[in-house]
């Protein structure tokens, strides 16, 4: 994988950084959600990048821009 897929994607990797643990923290109170959602959610907010994803649902009131491809 490392010799593979992380060069094709090196530009592509956001890193998970303060700004964005903070604001997954925030996504957790009052509502417990799911780490993998919120870690996406907050890493979008933080760089306001949109979320494209069938799941829409999981992502309501988060801050983020939404878009799903299947309905577009």
């Amino acid at each position: 994988m490392d010799s593979r897929v992380r060069p094709e994607f090196a530009q592509r990797i956001v890193a998970i950084d303060e700004a964005i643990a903070t604001r997954c923290a925030h996504l957790h109170i009052p509502d417990r959600r799911n780490e993998a959602d919120a870690l996406i959610a907050a890493t979008a907010v933080v760089h306001g990048l949109v979320v494209v994803t069938r799941n829409t649902q999981d992502f309501q009131g988060t801050g983020v821009i939404l878009v799903d491809p299947w309905r577009s």
